[in-house]
Order: C-alpha cells, then sequence, then structure tokens
C-alpha cells in the first residue's frame, strides 16, 4: 500500500511533510482559480521530491478560458523533475501525452452511478463502473494511473495503477461555482473562500423522466446523506470501512492536523491501530 495525501493549498505542507506517507499532491478537480500560483507549485514539487516522496499535481477540469493556461504551467512542472500529473478532462490528457510525467485520470474523470430508474427506493451511492472499454480509452491517451472512490469497480489492467480515495468520495462539480457566489465573490478572490465548508443536505431531485424538479419522496429521505461542498464540488462521506489493499488518497481538507495523523497511522499500523 502507498498513502497519498492530498492538499488544495500549500499551508498544510510542513505538516504533510512530517507524516510517514509515499506521496503529497497539490490541486483539486473543479476550479483553476484555486491552484497556487507556478513558482510556488515549483518549489513545493521540489521539496515534495527532495523528501523522497512522490509529488503530484491535480489539475482541474480545463473549460476553454482556462485550458491553454493549464497545459503550459503543466509542461513548466514536468520540465523539473519526475511528477505525477492528475488531469481530469481528456483535452487536458491529449494535450500532455508527449511529456515525461506519469499521466492519472482524476476523480471527475469517474463514470456516472448507474441507476435504473425504478420507482423503489434507492440507495445514494451506488458505486461507479469503469468498463473495459472505458479504460481502454484512457489508456491511448496515455494514462497509466486511475483515482477513483474507494467502492468503485475497477477491472484489473496489466500497466494501470489504481488509486483509492478513502472516507469521502465527490458527487458533482458545478461549472458555476456556489460558493463564489454565496460569499459573493469572483475569481480568483473567490479563492480564499473555498476551503470554507457548507454542509447540506438534498431536499430535491431532478427527474429526467419528467423532465422537472421534484421533492425527494417519504420512501428515499431516510437514505439521503450528508453532503459537505468546498468550492464548485459537493462530496458526501461513505462509511468506514477496512481500507482497499492497494495505493489510497486522503483528502487534508476533511481532517484536523490531529485526525490526519491518526488516519495516516492507522493505514501504516491497521493491526496496533485496532487496540
Amino acid at each position: 500500500m502507498t498513502v497519498e495525501v492530498r492538499l488544495t493549498t500549500l499551508g498544510r505542507l510542513d505538516e504533510v511533510l512530517g507524516l510517514p506517507v509515499d506521496a503529497v499532491s497539490i490541486g483539486q478537480e473543479g476550479c483553476a482559480a484555486k491552484l497556487p500560483d507556478e513558482n510556488a507549485l515549483r518549489q513545493a514539487m521540489d521539496r515534495i521530491r527532495q523528501a523522497g516522496l512522490r509529488a503530484g499535481v491535480v489539475l482541474p477540469a480545463a473549460w476553454q478560458r482556462t485550458g491553454t493556461r493549464l497545459v503550459g504551467l503543466a509542461r513548466d512542472l514536468a520540465g523539473h523533475g519526475p511528477l505525477t500529473m492528475t488531469v481530469n478532462d481528456l483535452g487536458t490528457a491529449a494535450a500532455l501525452t508527449d511529456t515525461c510525467c506519469e499521466l492519472a485520470a482524476g476523480l471527475a474523470l469517474m463514470p456516472g452511478r448507474p441507476h435504473d430508474a425504478a420507482q423503489a427506493p434507492r440507495g445514494p451511492l451506488e458505486e461507479p463502473v469503469f468498463e473495459e472499454a472505458y479504460l481502454h480509452e484512457l489508456a491511448v491517451f496515455g494514462i497509466t494511473a486511475l483515482e477513483s472512490e474507494a467502492a468503485a469497480r475497477v477491472p484489473e489492467k496489466s500497466g494501470l495503477t489504481v488509486r483509492r480515495l478513502l472516507d469521502v468520495t465527490p458527487l458533482a462539480w458545478a461549472r458555476s461555482c456556489p460558493t463564489a457566489r454565496h460569499h459573493q465573490l469572483a475569481p480568483p478572490a473567490c479563492a480564499s473562500a473555498c476551503d470554507r465548508p457548507t454542509d447540506m443536505v438534498a431536499t430535491h431531485r431532478w427527474q429526467l423522466g419528467h423532465g422537472h424538479r421534484e421533492p425527494i419522496p417519504v420512501a428515499d429521505r431516510p437514505a439521503q446523506l450528508s453532503l459537505t461542498v468546498y468550492g464548485n464540488a459537493v462530496y458526501a462521506g461513505t462509511p468506514t470501512t477496512a481500507p482497499p489493499a492497494g495505493d489510497v488518497i486522503i483528502d487534508a481538507r476533511f481532517y484536523t492536523p490531529e485526525q490526519l495523523a491518526t488516519r495516516v497511522t492507522s493505514l501504516r499500523h491497521p493491526v496496533s491501530a485496532a487496540f
């Protein structure tokens, strides 16, 4: 098992470098305005590599106005040392296939959750399923690593590393950021509010078959999850279960420093941590 801690800013880098982890990545899937500036990112990657850890940058999904800048940033960073570059759209992946960095498919590239549109109550967290054809498509772009939620079903594929996000799972991203609107801030000033979480529970859902919004039926309400909004992304907590045997990712935003240290220790020493 390898343990990776993901940061969205550089504020906790010293803390994380003091933990027994194998990798540190910086960035998130949702918005380019949240990324640290290029010089700060380059220096952070150097520090991570100097600590003997795998360094990673997470590029958000590239909208038309940000795609060129993100690709330029990625190419510059890739020229300064070994690096894992997590991409969250196939256009960015295509633009980076000729770099020497490891390309990983990010959480925003997870397939949708299956459902049968039945009237019976359904669990809100059906596991995403990665089909063989989809994995083949990712490989065409030079992607050799895949990020997924812990319970996702991923076929074993030679040459593909799977890294699973623990304890939380992303459900959706909004192109128009609810956090920026709530705080009445525009990019890039809204980055200051990005890591202030908003807790919520869904009360309505969109009925695709009828084309309208409807209240969640009474029978389905007990299954509704508590949701957390960070920036333009919505996350749900996942049940605490034994971690998967492979590589794992921990999103530091969901832990205090003490909780993060405890979680990393529990992964490193699962037997002793149980007593």
